[in-house]
């Protein structure tokens, strides 16, 4: 149920995409990735900050988080 909220969440309200990425076999704990793109990087990192304080606010525990950026020549 914590997983399908936070996928609608972040797929609407940012238009990620998203994969639970670990733990598959625990209830208790989750590994999930998610990617945003955009074409300005300052709208990027809002929403990337947007997104984060989503997932700390929540009554889940937010462990850790990593962000990496990359920029895709034309």
């Amino acid at each position: 149920m914590f997983l399908r909220s936070m996928r609608a969440r972040l797929t609407r309200s940012f238009g990620a995409t998203f994969a639970e990425v670990g733990y598959q076999d625990l209830w208790q704990r989750a590994g999930v990735v998610f990617a945003i793109a955009a074409s300005d990087l300052r709208e990027l990192e809002e929403d990337l900050d947007a997104a984060e304080a989503y997932l700390a606010g929540q009554e889940w525990e937010l462990i850790e988080a990593y962000r990496e950026v990359h920029e895709v020549d034309a």
